[in-house]
């Protein structure tokens, strides 16, 4: 039978102690009491995302794992960063129930994977570079008097950007395929702090955090002597310093000029319909209609008008007879009253197939002309895995496939120029998920847009956080780019988000929320906003993700450091006399 405890310490047993004693039985609680830990600390992080917004705990969120990984092997240290992983995910992803009831028990699996990479790595470099050689050699004991003394700071410094800078590394390849609830997020309402991605991307708010739980956990292995103490004083005031230089960074991002475009937001409020029946696809175009002519008869008309993503469940050039009068109303309102429009829709990618063949779905802005006619349009770039397509469909097995596909595979857009929706108006068209990727809103920029437009559909999430999620994950990206984004959703969420990330402008309808970015309902929402012509580019869109690279940097002088370490204490031992063998401590 598998010895646990042989397993995770990465030492056989000794015979002696192979039968069940007293010894091994608290060893193995305090291991479990461990993981526990770990997974409360991932609970942490959960608890600092919406719906709850303690931020506050994002400080703490990485503390418990670290302290346990550092002195850990390097098994129990994956298996430590797993626990804090599923702690995490399982309860920050619950929103996703409301697709199947069982993904969120099944996420926790494959996500926490990342965690446990990053703690697996702790144990090596905790050993190989907090120590010096001549501490190292002389066993546990001088490794204890050195760690509890000042001269233990540096190293202390150096192990805590370490593990940041790592933990950022490993999160910034999470990026790459699901970046939903990374550790900037719980920092969405810290205006000051959030300032700084403009300069670093989010990847420099997710650093702070994590550093500030690395400091406290290096504190916490010191027992709070002075070098411990003098690491967490250095981690406030970094904190400090951080928020400051971000209130300089405000008093140059909120100035603005006179507005000088005036979209309208419209928010039908229109239930989840992906499989709509005629009669719903019908009822969701009118209800649209009705807004758009409402919206559009006051004495002051819009500049544009703009529908959410998917606002009618139908694709807009079918043969169906609703996508029929889905041309038919859009063409009628632009006749009628001489505005353009644009459109989040389903519709086929250009050019549609002559030979009969069934054409590539898409998810798409469509912009419309003061007389109704298709000028401009925009395909989502960057998909939902396995809600708009299937990754590796073609190696999946059949009964997989069979339980998770939603019956589509929408092809990707190319495209990323910025659809000119009026006079010095080039907007970043983001649809919906996408909306969530500095990448692309980055792209937009650097192609010249100078304002952001999101088109959004919650209406999978009726009654979860997610849509609050959401909004908390798009909000850096106006921060980045510097450009002030305009958000249309379908069931809540239509607003404005200020380049310094302060949200405004928001759609009031009737709801028990307090906070009106939460409240669903149907309505209009008449905009006024400044688009400057030509706006400066951040230092994230000129440069991109230069902190990334930085921080690589580093942690790859960190490894090297630690495995010239590592390579010359095992020359050391093995130069010892081979009758005398060194047991280390």
């Amino acid at each position: 039978m598998l010895n646990l405890r042989s397993f995770f310490s990465g030492k056989p047993v000794p015979a002696a102690e192979k039968e069940p004693n007293e010894a091994g039985l608290v060893s193995f609680r305090r291991r479990l009491a461990e993981l526990a830990l770990c997974f409360a600390g991932g609970g942490c992080f959960a608890a600092a995302l919406p719906p709850l917004n303690f931020s506050v705990l994002a400080l703490v969120a990485l503390t418990p794992v670290i302290a346990v990984a550092a002195r850990s092997r390097w098994r129990f240290a994956a298996l430590a960063g797993y626990a804090w992983g599923v702690g995490w995910s399982l309860f920050a992803f619950r929103f996703l129930r409301e697709i199947d009831p069982v993904i969120p028990f099944l996420m926790p699996w494959v996500i926490s994977l990342w965690p446990a990479c990053w703690a697996a790595c702790l144990p090596f470099l905790w050993r190989n570079t907090l120590f010096p050689l001549a501490v190292e050699l002389d066993g546990y004991e001088a490794r204890k008097r050195f760690l509890t003394g000042p001269a233990a700071f540096g190293r202390l410094v150096l192990f805590a950007f370490g593990a940041a800078a790592l933990y950022t590394l490993f999160e910034w390849t999470r990026s790459r395929l699901f970046p939903w609830n990374d550790l900037s997020v719980t920092m969405w309402r810290n205006i000051p702090l959030l300032q700084i991605a403009s300069v670093t991307g989010h990847y420099g708010i997710m650093f702070v955090p994590a550093f500030f739980g690395a400091a406290l956990a290096g504190a916490a292995l010191t027992r709070f002597r002075l070098a411990g103490v003098k690491l967490l004083l250095l981690a406030a005031a970094l904190f400090a310093l951080l928020h400051a230089a971000g209130l300089l960074l405000y008093t140059h991002h909120a100035k603005t000029g006179e507005p000088n475009w005036f979209p309208v937001l419209l928010q039908g409020d229109i239930s989840q319909r992906r499989n709509a029946t005629p009669a719903e696809a019908d009822e969701a175009l009118d209800i649209y209609a009705a807004l758009a002519r409402e919206a559009l008869q006051g004495e002051v008309r819009p500049d544009i008008v703009i529908w959410p993503e998917s606002a009618v469940p139908v694709p807009f050039r079918a043969a169906h007879p609703i996508s029929a009068k889905f041309r038919r109303t859009v063409q009628s309102l632009g006749l009628s009253y001489r505005v353009p429009m644009l459109v989040g829709a389903i519709d086929f990618r250009d050019p549609l197939p002559r030979d009969g063949s069934t054409p590539q779905v898409t998810n798409s802005a469509l912009h419309f002309d003061r007389s109704g006619r298709l000028v401009h349009k925009y395909d989502k770039i960057h998909r939902v895995p396995f809600g708009e397509y299937i990754p590796f469909r073609e190696l999946l097995p059949g009964f997989i496939i069979d339980r998770i596909d939603m019956n589509r595979d929408l092809a990707p857009g190319t495209n990323f120029n910025p659809v000119p929706l009026g006079e010095n108006v080039r907007a970043g068209v983001a649809i919906c998920y996408e909306g969530i990727f500095s990448y692309l809103t980055r792209a937009f920029a650097l192609r010249g847009a100078n304002v952001l437009v999101v088109l959004s559909n919650d209406a999978w999430y009726p009654t979860s956080s997610e849509p609050e999620q959401h909004l908390a994950n798009a909000v850096t990206r106006a921060v980045e780019t510097g450009l002030t984004m305009v958000r249309c959703g379908n069931n809540g969420g239509s607003l404005v988000v200020l380049p310094t990330g302060e949200i405004t402008q928001v759609l009031e309808v009737p709801g028990a929320e307090k906070r009106l970015e939460l409240r669903r309902g149907r309505g209009i929402l008449p905009v006024r906003i400044h688009v400057p012509e030509q706006p400066e580019k951040t230092v994230f869109v000129r440069f991109g993700e230069w902190f990334v690279l930085l921080l690589g940097i580093g942690c790859a002088a960190w490894m090297l450091f630690a495995v010239e370490q590592f390579v010359r204490r095992k020359r050391h031992l093995r130069s010892l006399t081979v009758n005398q063998p060194t047991k280390e401590q």
